[in-house]
This record gives C-alpha cells, sequence and structure tokens, in this order.
C-alpha cells in the first residue's frame, strides 16, 4: 500500500469513526447525511483499490467494482447536498430532499444501462484511448462524471454561503473543504471534455484524462482534511481543557483540604462510579470549586475582613485571614451567623471565581507570590 493510499485510509477510518459517534448522540437529518458522505466517499475509495475491486467482480460480475465505485461516489455526493439542505431549509427540507434524489436516480440508472449495453470484457475497463469510443463505457463515465460536477458545484455553493456566519476554525475547514471540492470538480471536467472531443472531433486528447486524476485525488483528500479539521481541532481544544483543570485540580486541593477538614458537610456524595469517575475531570473539577465555596460561606461569619477584596488585591494576606477565621471556628466562638461575600463578584462565569480560588490556595499551602 502507497503512502498516499495509507494517509487516505487512515483519514477516511477515523472522519467515519467520528461521525458515526456523532450520529449516535444525535441522529438529526444533517448528521446522517454528512455520515452517509463520509462513508460513501470511504467505500468507494477502498473499491478504488485492485485486490477488493477484482474480489468485487468476482463476486457479482465484470464491472461489478467500477458501477459500484461509482454508484457510492454518487451517493456520498448526494449526502453532501443533503446535509446542507437538512441544515438550512428547515422544515421544508423533506420535499427538497426528494427532489435531490430524482437526479442521483437517474445517474444511476444511466450508469446501469450503460453497464449492461457495454460489451462484457470491457465492463470494468477504465476510460482510456482505447475505450472511450465505446458507447457504454463513455455513456458511463460521461454520466457520472455530470452528475458529480452538479453535486459538487452545488456543494461548493452551500459552503461559500456558510462561510460568511462560521466562526473562524469552521472557516478554516469550509475553505479547505471547498478547495477540494473545486478540485474534484475540476477533475471531473476534464474528465467529461475528454469524451466530449473524442465523440464530437474524434481524436483522442489523453492530456484531458492525465490532468484530471490528480485534481481528483488531492480534491478528495483536502474535502476530506477540510470537513475533519472542525472536528480534530475541537477535540484538541477539548483535551487541553481537560488537561487545565487536572491541573487546576490538584492546586486547588490545598485550599480544598483546609474547608473539607473544618467543614466536612460540605464535601458533596461521590457517585459510585470506580475508575469512570476518576476519568470524570470536569464533574470532579465543578464538584470541587462547588465544595470549596460552600466551606468558604459556611466560615465568612468568622472573617473578620472584607475577605472578596481581599483575595483578589492580596491572596498572602487573604492566606493569613483564611488561617485566623479556621482558629476561630475550631475555638468555637460566637458570631452573628451572617454569611458574607467571599469571592470577588462582577462576573457570572465559573472560570472568574476559579482564578482568585487558585490565587488563595497557592498562598496558602506556601507556593504564592
Amino acid at each position: 500500500m502507497n503512502p498516499l493510499t495509507l494517509l487516505g485510509v487512515v483519514l477516511f477510518t477515523s472522519t467515519l469513526g467520528w461521525r458515526v459517534y456523532q450520529l449516535v448522540r444525535s441522529p438529526r437529518l444533517p448528521n446522517w447525511a454528512v455520515t452517509v458522505t463520509i462513508a460513501g466517499f470511504a467505500a468507494a475509495f477502498l473499491f478504488q483499490q485492485k485486490a477488493i475491486s477484482d474480489w468485487i467482480d468476482a463476486l457479482t460480475a465484470p464491472g461489478g467494482a467500477r458501477l459500484t465505485n461509482n454508484v457510492l461516489l454518487a451517493c456520498a455526493a448526494c449526502g453532501l447536498l443533503v446535509f446542507f439542505h437538512g441544515s438550512a431549509l428547515g422544515a421544508g427540507q423533506a420535499r427538497r430532499v426528494l427532489l435531490e434524489l430524482v437526479p442521483l436516480a437517474a445517474a444511476v440508472t444511466l450508469m446501469s444501462v450503460a453497464t449492461v449495453v457495454t460489451p462484457a470484457p470491457l465492463r470494468g475497463a477504465a476510460l482510456s484511448p482505447d475505450t472511450v469510443h465505446v458507447a457504454g463505457t463513455a455513456m458511463f463515465y460521461l454520466g457520472a462524471g455530470l452528475y458529480l460536477i452538479y453535486a459538487i458545484a452545488a456543494s461548493g455553493w452551500w459552503i461559500t454561503r456558510y462561510q460568511r456566519t462560521a466562526d473562524r476554525h469552521l472557516r478554516t475547514g469550509l475553505r479547505l473543504a471547498a478547495a477540494g471540492l473545486a478540485g474534484a470538480a475540476i477533475g471531473s471536467a476534464f474528465r467529461a471534455l475528454y469524451i466530449v472531443v473524442a465523440w464530437a472531433f474524434g481524436p483522442v486528447v489523453p492530456a484531458l484524462l492525465w490532468l484530471g486524476v490528480p485534481f481528483v485525488i488531492v480534491g478528495s483528500l483536502l474535502f476530506l482534511a477540510g470537513i475533519t479539521y472542525p472536528g480534530v481541532r475541537a477535540r484538541v481544544s477539548e483535551l487541553n481543557r481537560r488537561r487545565r483543570r487536572r491541573q487546576d485540580l490538584d492546586r486547588l486541593a490545598p485550599l480544598w483540604t483546609l474547608l473539607a477538614q473544618a467543614y466536612p458537610s460540605v464535601v458533596l456524595r461521590t457517585p459510585p462510579g470506580g475508575l469512570r469517575e476518576r476519568f470524570a475531570v470536569h464533574r470532579r473539577y465543578y464538584r470541587r470549586v462547588i465544595e470549596i465555596r460552600d466551606g468558604l460561606v459556611q466560615l465568612s461569619p468568622y472573617l473578620e475582613t472584607d475577605f472578596a477584596a481581599l483575595t483578589a488585591e492580596d491572596p498572602a494576606a487573604a492566606a493569613n485571614a483564611l488561617r485566623r477565621a479556621l482558629e476561630r471556628h475550631r475555638a468555637g466562638e460566637e458570631t452573628d451567623g451572617r454569611a458574607k461575600l467571599v469571592l470577588p463578584g462582577g462576573a457570572n462565569d465559573l472560570e472568574s471565581d476559579v482564578r482568585p480560588l487558585l490565587a488563595l490556595s497557592a498562598a496558602v499551602s506556601g507556593k504564592g507570590a
């Protein structure tokens, strides 16, 4: 297996696995459509490999692999169009999706008829100067190519439209996909032109066929990279986020330990989960922040200073104030029982609360500046 084929197999396999996972989580029409698209392109890519195409021909009849490969490509291209329609048309999507099946059915019918009328020894033959003047072969490749040009051009228009509203990372993926579709469309157009020139004028122009092949191959890989990029980028961001939260869990441990020892009731009950709970980083992170805030609120009647402001301005002084409050709590001193503000206000997100808590925990552990 050459390096380019191996790269294609890796990309198709990883992308298809990711899309199936997304489909299981949300089995909506757009997710079904994009999964069908990737599965169709992946299967067509595999059926182009000689060992698999020979096996398909032996299992069916000569030309079976070629017909299956091109039908899969057409279905994949149609799936891409259905994805865009399903994402953009809302309640009216069903009728438009059904309309997209009409040209697909016409293309599949044309390819099937062309396969039947082609002499049996030539049914699996590739398009070449020796086969381009065979009516069945020319009809087969022209029908397949024209449908791909239509579907690819329409999908390119949709991608261009989506780029205007997409975020930066999705826009990068869409541009890669659009470039890939453009390459595939150019390659298909060269192949169609090769057939038309040969039938209209007689002479064969091999350069048209040679030019089309690299455009299709590179275009397919670019398209796959484009639709894969946003998901890969999101996954990398999520892994980085998990890593940061795992580090923050450790950094919050000194502060959490002090408060949990003073107020064991703030520690939330841990659900049974074993290994699964151990790797639930986000849940453990939220629990720890909530438990620390609850502990600080319970301790706040013993605080003698504006703890929220002190935490923001001088974490080391806040750590000393915290220790004095804990000593008063352990000594059983009487307070008015009124809770005080323990964290700087002004933000409604959890991360804004965590920043002063991290500074306070570092000061408590003696690692603060």
